[in-house]
């Protein structure tokens, strides 16, 4: 999956580098915080009784304007993925049913489209890195971190809406999606990950 992430990447780049060529007026520096409800899974072929698990993302982003409606955004997310009604082998060589909890420190980089008349409405989309922090099953309470890649990768997409309510502050709401192009297991086993949330929050214009 390398090369896919890496042709991906090249392609955000080059779009990135056509913005900036193209910008005729400097907006300035946009931050935010924000929480979001997440439900995420996997992707695990031959296995169809994985079930999405429900959690939160807590997160920051920072977005750069080129132009009244382009920018480059990046976030740094606490985002918590896994998956529900998945197994796990005891020390007796049972199988048992369980829930996998896995969190990491997500960072998408993304090109950001403002569009409607106000420019309230905006669709973001680039690739995302994200770094495991921690992960356990549920059912024996056991860390399964060295089963899992420490490092995860995909593609990004946002839609969003923003709604001033002071002269450089918003509120906004989103809708966005994760889908990792990276396999998450150690071995030859291939999963992964994806996730959509809704998320809401503040954005102040500096």
């Amino acid at each position: 999956m390398k090369p896919v992430f890496q042709r991906v990447t090249l392609l955000f780049v080059f779009l990135a580098v056509a913005l900036v060529a193209k910008a005729q007026k400097h907006e300035g520096l946009e931050i935010g915080m924000g929480i979001g409800f997440n439900g995420a899974r996997v992707v695990a072929p031959g296995d169809d009784n994985i079930n999405t698990r429900f959690t939160f993302n807590i997160g920051f982003s920072g977005e750069y304007y080129f132009s009244g409606r382009w920018g480059a955004k990046l976030k740094l997310l606490w985002d918590n993925k896994g998956f529900s009604n998945g197994t796990i082998i005891d020390m007796a060589g049972n199988t048992l049913p369980t829930d996998i909890h896995l969190s990491y420190l997500t960072m998408p980089f993304m090109a950001n489209w403002h569009f409607s008349k106000h420019r309230r409405w905006y669709l973001s989309f680039g690739p995302y890195v994200g770094l495991l922090l921690s992960a356990r099953d549920t059912r024996l309470g056991v860390d399964i971190k060295s089963q899992i890649n420490s490092f995860d990768a995909g593609v990004a997409c946002c839609i969003g809406y923003k709604y001033e309510i002071s002269n450089n502050t918003k509120l906004y709401l989103e809708m966005d999606g994760q889908y990792g192009i990276k396999n998450i297991i150690t071995g030859d086993y291939r999963v992964w990950n994806t996730r959509s949330a809704y998320n809401f929050g503040v954005l102040i214009d500096l």
